[in-house]
């Protein structure tokens, strides 16, 4: 059973600012709560009963946000900024997870709203150790907000729910920020600081990257612009 997870929360923002300059950006708020408080809850309800949060921007603000959460989640600051595939490497070597099960991974910058089911219990359902080294949330790149790229994966299955995926600039599938790892193959990294991406294109490269397209509704609250549309046309 997969019941601990990590919310990456210590990057920078600078594509934020100003708005991030006094505060890191899953601190900026959505409803009644932040990008970090909203995801921590989703996590919650998920009976996720281990989160692990990074922190590097202006951490002690991170865990002063975190307080009320003192049962569940454990704030990990780092000293030099190590990445996303650095910062889980490091949460590792801590010893931060109680076991040496898979763990969920967020991004600090992502929202969805789960109207058609929940996209936590969702990823953890069609986990399979056995296939996959990690299993990713998709959706299609002219449904998800806020992402101005070219894409990330293809497949050559699209009708099934489970896709075999290949890493290919110009393709239909997004990465939205949600996914399942294995810890064993990022403890192989001998590098201290890189992106869990270089992991994802290298599980791709051995056919042990999996993904599905999720129906929920994703945002990725990147910029200063998108934060404001979403502001303004979803809230």
């Amino acid at each position: 059973m997969i019941n601990e997870a990590m919310i990456f929360a210590a990057g920078l923002g600078k594509r934020m600012r100003p708005l991030s300059l006094n505060r890191p950006k899953p601190l900026i708020k959505i409803n009644n709560g932040s990008l970090l408080s909203n995801n921590i809850n989703k996590l919650v309800k998920s009976k996720i009963k281990n989160i692990i949060v990074n922190a590097y921007h202006h951490p002690q603000k991170i865990v002063e946000e975190t307080k009320k959460y003192s049962k569940q989640v454990r704030v990990l600051v780092e000293k030099e900024r190590l990445e996303t595939g650095g910062g889980f490497l490091n949460a590792i070597k801590n010893k931060c997870f109680f076991t040496d099960n898979p763990i969920l991974l967020v991004n600090g910058d992502i929202f969805w709203i789960n109207k058609y089911y929940n996209s936590i219990d969702f990823i953890r359902d069609l986990w399979n150790p056995q296939q996959m080294d990690i299993l990713i949330c998709l959706k299609k790149r002219e449904e998800f907000f806020g992402y101005r790229g070219t894409g990330d994966f293809d497949c050559s299955n699209p009708t099934d729910t489970l896709l075999r995926l290949q890493s290919r600039k110009g393709s239909p599938y997004v990465f939205t920020g949600l996914q399942i790892i294995k810890q064993e193959i990022v403890l192989k990294k001998r590098k201290k600081i890189f992106s869990i991406r270089e992991q994802i294109i290298e599980s791709a490269r051995k056919k042990r990257l999996f993904g599905y397209l999720d129906k929920n509704s994703w945002f990725h609250i990147g910029t200063v612009k998108d934060y404001k549309q979403f502001r303004d046309n979803f809230l």
